[in-house]
């Protein structure tokens, strides 16, 4: 007797389940979208998107199909880490590019693997009835764990979880039916649209009561919330920050999870993500949400408040009191916002977080006369004084803060020298260095900056490169310390780490080149609603959302007459700079005149074309004409991909920064490649000695990719521009210098 045969799934039920699994698995994505970098959740959303596809479109063989997606496999992968900048590649395919991907794409390749091979697994495994309720029942009670012991609200992807296993039974019903009663399947077929308004009324009808359920409060408090409140919790515990928040032996015994901190004396050690709520901010302006600096440091971490001292003076906040004093700059403008702070959190800070620099507070809660304390110097505005960190009574639960941000003339600052700069000296205390700091961290510095001619151009030069070669994790491998420091063994050691280990190093290393520096924490801007949470609650307005996972710490630098400004070391994070407005002004101005002259020149090109001879070619043109538009477009498409995955615009850095890394890509074919070995500015440079005729276009295009790598947030107008500098670019060098750039907004870009 035969063994039965394995049945062959009809391609119709293949292309359902693929449908109804790919749902499930965005679900998982939508979710850990806030715990992933943005490239890690593209890699995994694009690598699911395209196995599906050659799944469903390419009917070969099982071999020849593995084969295939191996191939779409390493495409996807370079063409993802390529756009966000990961890696740039060079020198052929194979197998320099090959080995290149292999040293950079970890750990990002790992995620998408690891989500392929998942799928791949469900595909074949989940094939009947009792293994797929399994499965749904698996998925519904982890997302409603999560949505019950976490701050996440999903219930939207319950219910989608709920559409597509409701449509991947009903798929393999009707296989079954079909495989078992082939006739009355054929009977079937003949009324699709009876059994098609069926289904459709029993999804109807699960939704509809799903939906219309009224919201009633729980009766009883589950145990984990019980346990919590019980405890005194309401996250937090132990910082992100390197300390443990509370005193006693407890604390020591609580695991260490993200939070703000109030022990900075030793750095180091890992952490876990504590996504508990912390307060919402309303303010029109995004901004790093700042509480404390730390001025001395000790080689193992930063001195408390009690060492270092601070000069403050009272501060009631009463509507007719004077704004609070700061140190300002002579060369800096600022712009007047107000913040408005409301704490979700029964924890109590020793600060009043707001951005930089605050000029005033009001309370917003019935509280008792408040006693504050303001330290000018360092622009921070104790709660009930820094001296008993340990008793904070009656935190404020809302208060306004009002705050002057400074809008940073960056060109300005980037050509002004250090005897510019630091005519009366540089500040002494901010210069500090403990007498046993290894001298390899000072080699290190000089060497970095060698190539800057400014304070300012060096410190950007020592930003990029902590950014760029050393890797962000919470949990890094202290067995590789051996060095007493922690800047040191973070340099040249464990080489990995959070925003502590870079910004501590950012500091350090900016001292020892005479740049007078302190050590900021507080907390990341957090994140706002998406325009489909808006729909659905326009009550929730614009806040910021701050929680436990956004503690964050970062450096300022100080630049004379140009005051304190924030560098942000720590790869995946943006400090929020903001610049003088008369410079984005005239960006503006350049790229509606570039906008005008080039629609100018394409009218006229199309209005002397023959009529005729356009109607006797239009059936072939079409075609190419549509073709063409999409190659032109395919920028734009994938911004707008981008934004439909990620849920919001790509900031015009991002887009500066893609569109100067695809002209790298697009120069190569011209017989300008970049070298493993050279960086974007050595590339530029070589470039334009071999043609001239680039300087024009590649000059101004490196200060803007350089500025939205590692400084300031470019307008949008900006990213328009290095758009229109790239297709010049790619002109001039198809031209082999015969032609010469077009003027740009009336006038040529100058080398700055």
């Amino acid at each position: 007797m035969k063994p039965e045969a394995k049945p062959q799934y009809p391609k119709s039920y293949q292309t359902l389940t693929l449908l109804w699994v790919m749902i499930i698995a965005m679900q998982w994505i939508d979710f850990t979208e806030p715990l992933w970098f943005s490239v890690t959740t593209a890699l995994v959303t694009v690598t699911l998107l395209m196995m599906a596809l050659v799944e469903w479109l390419v009917p070969v063989p099982a071999g020849w199909k593995w084969t295939i997606k191996i191939f779409v496999l390493l495409t996807v992968w370079r063409f993802i880490l390529t756009s966000y900048g990961v890696y740039v590649p060079f020198g052929p395919f194979f197998p320099d590019q090959i080995r290149g991907m292999a040293l950079t794409f970890t750990p990002y390749i790992w995620f998408s693997l690891i989500a392929w091979l998942l799928l791949e697994a469900v595909l074949r495994l989940v094939v009947t009835r009792p293994r797929i309720l399994a499965f749904l029942a698996v998925h519904l009670v982890a997302f409603a764990i999560l949505d019950s012991f976490t701050h996440y609200y999903l219930w939207q992807n319950v219910a989608w979880i709920v559409f597509a296993g409701l449509g991947w039974l009903v798929s393999a019903h009707f296989y079954e039916y079909r495989r078992k009663y082939p006739q009355g399947w054929h009977r079937l077929r003949q009324s699709p649209i009876k059994i098609a308004v069926n289904i459709g009324i029993v999804f109807a009808c699960v939704l509809l009561i799903g939906i219309s359920m009224p919201s009633v409060s729980p009766t009883l408090t589950d145990p984990y919330t019980a346990w919590i409140k019980r405890s005194g919790g309401g996250g937090g515990g132990p910082s992100a920050l390197s300390g443990v928040l509370g005193e006693g032996p407890a604390a020591v015994q609580e695991e260490i999870v993200s939070g703000y901190s109030r022990d900075d004396t030793t750095l180091g050690d890992g952490f876990e993500f504590s996504y508990s709520p912390v307060m919402s901010i309303d303010t029109p302006v995004r901004s790093y949400w700042r509480g404390e600096t730390r001025r001395l440091y000790s080689g193992k971490g930063w001195a408390d408040l009690e060492e270092e001292g601070r000069d403050t003076e009272r501060y009631r906040g009463a509507p007719n009191e004077d704004p609070l004093e700061h140190e300002q700059p002579g060369k800096v403008e600022t712009m007047r916002v107000e913040q408005t702070v409301t704490m979700n959190t029964d924890k109590e800070y020793p600060v009043l977080f707001g951005g930089y620099a605050i000029e005033s507070a009001e309370l917003l809660d019935d509280r008792q006369q408040p006693d504050m304390r303001w330290a000018g110097k360092q622009a921070e505005l104790f709660w009930n004084g820094y001296r008993n960190p340990g008793d904070l009574p009656d935190y404020p639960r809302k208060y306004k803060v009002v705050a002057n941000i400074p809008l940073i003339p960056l060109e300005k600052l980037e050509q002004a020298s250090y005897e510019t700069i630091y005519s009366e000296g540089a500040p002494e205390e901010y210069l500090q260095l403990p007498n046993n700091l290894p001298q390899r961290v000072k080699d290190l510095a000089e060497e970095i900056t060698a190539e800057g001619e400014t304070p300012y151009a060096k410190m950007d030069l020592l930003q990029q490169y902590l950014r760029q070669n050393y890797e962000y994790t919470n949990k890094p491998d202290l067995t590789r310390k051996r060095s007493d420091d922690f800047v040191d063994s973070f340099l040249f050691e464990i080489r990995q780490g959070y925003c502590d280990y870079y910004s501590t190093a950012m500091v350090v290393m900016a001292r020892s080149l005479g740049v007078p520096a302190r050590w900021v924490k507080g907390y990341a801007p957090g994140s706002q609603p998406s325009d489909e949470m808006m729909m659905r609650s326009p009550e929730l307005g614009r806040a910021y959302n701050v929680s436990n996972a956004d503690a964050h710490s970062w450096a300022e630098l100080y630049f004379g007459d140009y005051g304190w400004i924030p560098f942000e070391a720590t790869p995946g994070f943006v400090s929020p700079i903001m610049e003088a407005p008369e410079e984005s002004d005239e960006a503006f101005a350049m790229d509606t005149d570039t906008n005008t002259e080039v629609a100018a020149a394409e009218e006229s090109f199309f209005s002397k074309l023959d009529p005729v001879v356009m109607q006797r070619i239009f059936v072939s043109a079409v075609s190419v004409l549509l073709l063409w538009t999409l190659y032109q477009l395919r920028s734009e498409l994938y911004f707008l991909w981008l934004r439909l995955r990620l849920g919001r615009p790509l900031t015009p850095g991002e887009k500066t920064i893609y569109e100067t890394l695809r002209l790298v890509r697009r120069l190569r074919r011209k017989g300008l490649a970049r070298s493993d070995q050279e960086t974007l500015r050595e590339a530029f440079g070589r470039w334009k000695r071999e043609r001239p005729q680039l300087a024009e276009v590649l000059d101004p295009l490196l200060l803007l990719y350089e500025q939205a790598s590692y400084g300031r947030s470019p307008a949008a107008s900006d990213w328009r521009a290095a758009r229109e500098m790239t297709r010049k670019a790619v002109k001039l060098a198809g031209g082999n210098g015969l032609r010469q750039a077009l003027p740009v907004g009336g006038k040529r870009f100058l080398d700055r």
